[in-house]
């Protein structure tokens, strides 16, 4: 079909036309510098959207917080690893009765803060890791299975933590 149209008068016509004004218009764009080609793109840039304009919703809120107590997890449990080996080469003792020591000299507020922190990112990790097992079966895949998985890792998570926490 396009090639009909070109070969009639008219229509070549036409198609010079438009090749002569992208010429003209790429011409003109390679005249203008590159720093007036940003400011524009800028001025009409639009501001990304963020997370505030969305309502929150359990399934990303709770895949956040997996993400982020997991990274907590895994970078205390590698900070500390790390730190045992390197541990007798700098002369600090960290055997569990030093860390038990230092542990109970800290502030009542403080120890319970710490205690709670690592027990609550750690059962939330690892009871929504089991939900992710479950869900990897195929089951509570649903939207309501999906609300009641959350609500039974949200629960069994605060009762760890409690316990964790204060026995």
């Amino acid at each position: 079909m396009f090639s009909a149209i070109t070969r009639a008068p008219a229509g070549r016509a036409i198609a010079a036309r438009n090749v002569r004004a992208f010429v003209a218009t790429a011409q003109r764009k390679t005249e203008e510098s590159q720093k007036t080609i940003a400011e524009r793109a800028q001025k009409n840039r639009p501001v990304s959207p963020n997370l505030s304009i969305y309502q929150p919703q359990m399934s990303w809120v709770l895949s956040g917080l997996h993400r982020n107590t997991g990274i907590l997890v895994a970078g205390g449990a590698y900070l500390f690893t790390v730190g045992f080996g390197l541990a007798p080469i700098f002369g600090v003792d960290l055997s569990s009765v030093a860390v038990a020591g230092a542990l109970a000299s800290l502030p009542a507020p403080l120890m319970l803060g710490t205690k709670a922190l690592i027990a609550s990112s750690l059962s939330f990790h690892c009871f929504n890791g089991i939900r992710h097992l479950w869900w990897d079966t195929g089951r509570s895949v649903s939207n309501k299975g999906v609300f009641n998985t959350g609500y039974a890792v949200l629960g069994a998570t605060a009762l760890a933590t409690g316990y964790l926490t204060f026995f």
